[in-house]
């Protein structure tokens, strides 16, 4: 975790003067966890600034611009210790999967709650992951056009190990990232414990750590589906 001494370095790149002014307030209020260490209005003055500063994590907006932005974040991530956030608006189209194939780490909303925005900077640092909805259905969007690795036969080994139940789970998970897990288990008409003690089973089948994990391994390896789940079989254990 980063200390007094090494506070996470973010830097911003926008055109717009508000919403710099506001990202600026929010990450150094949180200080000394995380400080704002640069700030570029044009994607050239991006490119030339995070050689000079060598931020950990650079917030990156997508604006007209001579330059592509496509090729700015891959030219921003060729250096492993700078990563990049996205900063996408509800309404705003960007291209969210053309830019995780160009190097970014996440995708946040703007209309986030703060603390969701502080949270996926330091999630991106510390862990090379910054997931919301927005990157959920951009990755989904991803791997149905071909560009995730396919399954190989250990993973499909432990996918094959999954019940229908822990299938279901998933998917409803995967469907909504942010939502808790009290709201899961009234969605699939279960209590939360027995959602927690199906995610035990899940993580252990899987060989994962936590949520974030399982979305990321989800999406990866194909264990979400647009079709319809079948009738729920969910029986309560506990």
């Amino acid at each position: 975790m980063p200390s007094l001494r090494n506070p996470i370095r973010v830097m911003l790149v926008d055109c717009r003067p508000l919403v710099l002014m506001g990202l600026h307030d929010l990450i150094n209020a949180r200080k000394p966890r995380m400080e704002v260490s640069g700030q570029a209005t044009t994607y050239a003055n991006a490119l030339d600034l995070a050689d000079q500063l060598r931020p950990n994590v650079i917030f990156f907006s997508f604006f007209p611009d001579a330059l592509d932005p496509l090729e700015v974040i891959t030219g921003l991530t060729r250096s492993a210790e700078m990563k990049v956030l996205v900063l996408k608006g509800l309404y705003e189209a960007i291209p969210v999967a053309q830019a995780i194939e160009a190097g970014a780490r996440g995708v946040v909303l703007a209309e986030d709650p703060t603390e969701s925005i502080t949270q996926a900077i330091i999630k991106v640092h510390h862990r090379d992951i910054g997931l919301d909805r927005a990157w959920a259905g951009g990755l989904a969007g991803y791997a149905a056009n071909g560009h995730m690795p396919l399954n190989g036969k250990l993973e499909q080994a432990k996918q094959a190990q999954l019940t229908l139940r822990e299938r279901e789970l998933i998917r409803a998970i995967v469907g909504n990232p942010s939502a808790k897990y009290l709201s899961i288990a009234a969605h699939l008409g279960i209590s939360e414990h027995t959602v927690h003690n199906h995610l035990s089973s899940i993580y252990h089948k899987l060989n994962l750590i936590n949520r974030i994990d399982l979305l990321m391994y989800a999406l990866k390896h194909g264990l979400t589906s647009n079709e319809e789940p079948p009738k729920s079989t969910w029986v309560e254990l506990d």
